[in-house]
């Protein structure tokens, strides 16, 4: 019988990087309902993204006790403060005018849950950034152009003409899953 898994998110980024692995997955809008603030006095950035990513997944696992159920989620982590998506376009101008020619982190966490066997395992990766100098109008032009909305940070490492200067460590983490990472766990409960 085959293992039902779950995405729990409804990003196409994070759906594109599991069918590449060949997996048969349904993608799902997890239900966390409570945002977390970060306060790096009582918690690490590794356990904040580890553990926003398990609270996606668990936010699915009474309606689907039965089924393997993937979580994830990015932050930007910059002068000891993260950044999520942006809720406002202004937002996103001021996100991207903070990050102007500086270097930050980008954390992922993901999670792999099964309510009924009692798999609860999380991991997380880190990529530094270095986003180029930029003009309040080269921020415009770039917003315009790519929709920061969904987007950690309000960029996409993605976007064709983008903003990044260089990156070091994975891409794919950049891009909303920390795949590399999370191959081990799916390999371990035998979905890969």
């Amino acid at each position: 019988m085959e293992k039902k898994i779950i995405l729990a998110s409804s990003s196409k980024r994070r759906s594109y990087l599991l069918e590449k692995l060949g997996l048969n997955f349904i993608g799902m809008k997890h239900r966390l309902s409570v945002e977390t603030r970060f306060d790096e006095k009582t918690i690490s950035i590794e356990c904040f993204v580890s553990d926003l990513a398990l609270k996606k997944a668990e936010s699915l696992q009474d309606d689907y006790p039965d089924s393997f159920i993937i979580g994830s989620d990015t932050v930007i982590y910059f002068n000891g403060k993260t950044f999520g998506k942006p809720k406002y376009f202004r937002d996103a101008v001021k996100t991207l005018s903070l990050l102007s020619g500086k270097i930050h982190y980008v954390y992922t966490g993901a999670c792999l849950i099964n309510k009924n066997i009692g798999v609860y395992k999380t991991v997380f990766d880190k990529t530094l950034v270095a986003i180029r100098p930029l003009s309040k109008e080269d921020i415009v032009k770039y917003l315009n152009k790519h929709s920061p909305m969904d987007k950690a940070g309000s960029y996409g490492i993605q976007d064709e003409g983008g903003i990044i200067e260089s990156y070091l460590g994975s891409f794919e983490n950049v891009l909303g899953l920390c795949i590399q990472k999370l191959i081990p766990i799916l390999r371990e409960s035998r979905l890969i």
